[in-house]
């Protein structure tokens, strides 16, 4: 699994709902700002489909082509929020030296990062390593 860096921001639009955290690990919300980025790469044209829950936060799959992206969002529910991007390569792809997940990652993460830089209600957006 190859991962983005990690997008940090504050924003209050995203509603929490208290009990949203069942279906993730306890304390990690995100749902809403999950829906509201899903269609933000759509209206960007990414194939966002229907969010999920994870352990580790909210999900949006998005169809890359050749690879499939996962995007992530997650918060304390402080109004504090963490959205990366994951893609996993093919093992044998990577074998052969024709792993292209890379480029899918980094296309699907730009478009992330424009989404939440063009928001305006979005504050102290930056990057950290993964």
């Amino acid at each position: 699994m190859t991962q983005s860096p990690l997008l940090i921001f504050e924003c209050t639009d995203f509603l929490v709902d208290p009990h949203e955290d069942r279906e993730t690990n306890p304390g990690l919300f995100g749902k809403s700002l999950a829906r509201w980025l899903a269609g933000q790469l759509h209206a960007a044209g990414f194939p966002a489909g229907a969010i999920f829950a994870e352990d580790f936060g909210w999900c949006i799959p998005v169809g890359s082509k050749p690879h499939a992206v996962h995007v992530v969002c997650e918060g304390n529910g402080d109004m504090q929020w963490r959205v990366f991007a994951f893609v996993e390569g093919r093992l044998l792809a990577r074998l052969l030296g024709k792993d292209r997940s890379a480029s899918s990652l980094a296309e699907v993460f730009a478009a992330v990062r424009g989404c939440l830089a063009s928001a305006p209600s979005v504050r102290g957006l930056r990057e950290e390593p993964k």
